[in-house]
């Protein structure tokens, strides 16, 4: 199912008041799809649920009221939808230090084509989701929010819906390299992400 203008709501007085509630019900949804690889990073399994509160907030924040100006925040987000062989993260490199965050930044230049899910000892790449204004074919910078997509193919999405199968988040990078085991509700979160669907 794809995100569209109907979902997204531009009566800004009316979502203020629901956004408490709304805030609440995420929190649980996003601590299930979030999974802390090392000291740094931080990778939020997406799906329709947060991306459409993704795309609501940004609404709401903006003030967006036109239809076209909703359709392009979905069409950006909507890149992020995961489908029965891909899963997909915005991924964080989260830096506490302001004043150095620029040599960070450049000590893990690279960072954003250096994830892995690792299914059953077989690894697939993570591959970044360009910006809709970046060109596709020029390397981007290493900044500290990222997206991803992992596109599975059959045999290793049956072995990743297969929770006896071990699978984790890898990081492999010359200045970086930790791994964090999916499992438990996150597991079942990201299985459910690949179900077929008709």
């Amino acid at each position: 199912m794809a995100l569209t203008v109907a979902d997204i709501t531009t009566d800004h007085r009316a979502y203020a008041q629901r956004r408490p509630d709304l805030r609440r019900q995420m929190i649980p949804v996003r601590a299930e799809r979030r999974v802390r690889v090392g000291d740094l990073v931080v990778a939020e399994f997406e799906n329709e649920q947060t991306l459409r509160y993704q795309v609501q907030e940004m609404v709401y924040t903006e003030r967006l009221t036109a239809s076209a100006e909703v359709a392009h925040e979905i069409e950006a987000y909507s890149r992020l939808l995961p489908d029965s062989h891909v899963l997909t993260a915005t991924i964080f490199i989260e830096l506490a230090e302001l004043e150095t965050v620029r040599d960070e930044l450049s000590r893990l230049a690279g960072l954003q084509h250096s994830l892995f899910l690792e299914i059953g000892g077989r690894r697939v790449p993570g591959v970044e989701i360009p910006g809709l204004d970046e060109d596709p074919d020029v390397p981007s910078e290493t900044v500290s929010v990222h997206m991803v997509r992992f596109t599975l193919g059959e045999e290793l999405r049956d072995a990743f819906r297969d929770p006896a199968v071990p699978a984790e988040l890898v990081i492999d990078h010359r200045e970086y390299s930790d791994g964090t085991p999916l499992v438990g509700a996150t597991r079942r979160a990201l299985i459910a992400d690949l179900a077929l669907r008709s």
